[in-house]
């Protein structure tokens, strides 16, 4: 199975529909379960019906890359005065950076527009334009469609829908253009710059807090297994791949999975994992995420 394709489809929808529905991460499947369901759908129905299946899929189970700043808002927690400079967009000079900061200026972006931060969102509009004129991507986000940011910059709805059309399209773009590796950069961008938001906002050694960093930690690792299923899948892992997974693996050891440094890592606790989410793991994951957001937005 095609896991780039599948999983660049699944977060097309879940962020083409992100806008009208704030509580499809409430039943989580695990990715077993979205994987079986999509080799059914593979063998018994036409494209155009799997895809249809795999959208109704995303709004019972999918989170994508930016739930996490919905997650913040919905719980009343201030605007995040964390963000990536958006003056760092012309200082990414490779592909790599190119690729990882569109997804995270996406996230801020729409952080910003969720709390009618309109000054913000048009700064990050040039970020993002910056960015797609970079990677080549003017075809698939024509100066047009960047206007029309501009001019529904006080319709929250209208501008993620718009933001939205233009990350799906990014992804499914660079991915037929035989460049699958920074298609998951960006989404990998997208997810680390949402989960660095969100944890970041979260006080682990509050005890009030305990379900927070439990939807946090759940809600998203979903996102991340397909994520880093996807990355493992490539045929043709250039160096930068190699690079992007080395950072991406003591994070994956934490959320279970086999890395490339498996040999290295430290033996699980099994009080402190992801079946048993404590103050503890949390602070850890948060702590890493810190740290490889450092590096995905780092200038050069």
């Amino acid at each position: 199975m095609n896991y780039v394709r599948y999983f660049t489809f699944l977060t097309s929808v879940s962020c083409m529909l992100l806008f009208s529905s704030c509580n499809m991460c409430s039943r989580p499947k695990t990715i077993e379960q979205i994987v079986v369901d999509i080799e059914l759908a593979d063998m018994a129905m036409d494209m155009e019906s799997i895809y249809l299946r795999m959208g109704h899929m995303v709004l019972y189970a999918m989170p994508n890359p930016i739930d996490a700043s919905m997650l913040i808002k919905n719980w009343g927690i201030p605007y995040p005065e964390l963000m990536n400079d958006p003056a760092n967009a012309p200082a990414y000079l490779t592909t790599k950076k190119q690729a990882i900061n569109l997804g995270v200026y996406i996230t801020n972006i729409t952080t910003a527009m969720l709390y009618e931060q309109t000054q913000t969102a048009l700064r990050y509009r040039q970020a993002i334009t910056t960015l797609i004129e970079a990677l080549g991507l003017q075809s698939i986000a024509p100066q047009s469609i960047l206007q029309q940011l501009e001019d529904n910059i006080n319709d929250k709805n209208r501008l993620l829908e718009i933001i939205s059309t233009i990350y799906a399209d990014a992804a499914e773009f660079l991915t037929e253009d035989d460049r699958a590796f920074f298609a998951l950069a960006m989404l990998s961008g997208g997810w680390v710059e949402g989960m660095f938001i969100a944890t970041a906002m979260v006080d682990e050694n509050l005890p009030e807090n305990m379900d927070k960093m439990k939807q946090i930690i759940n809600e998203n690792k979903i996102t991340f297994d397909l994520l880093w299923q996807a990355l493992g899948e490539l045929d043709d892992i250039p160096d930068e791949a190699v690079f992007l997974m080395l950072d991406m693996s003591y994070l994956a050891h934490l959320f279970g999975h086999q890395t490339l440094i498996s040999a290295q890592a430290p033996q699980r606790d099994p009080h402190n994992n992801i079946d048993n989410i404590t103050p503890k793991f949390f602070a850890e994951v948060k702590e890493h995420i810190r740290i490889l957001r450092t590096r995905f937005v780092s200038r050069g």
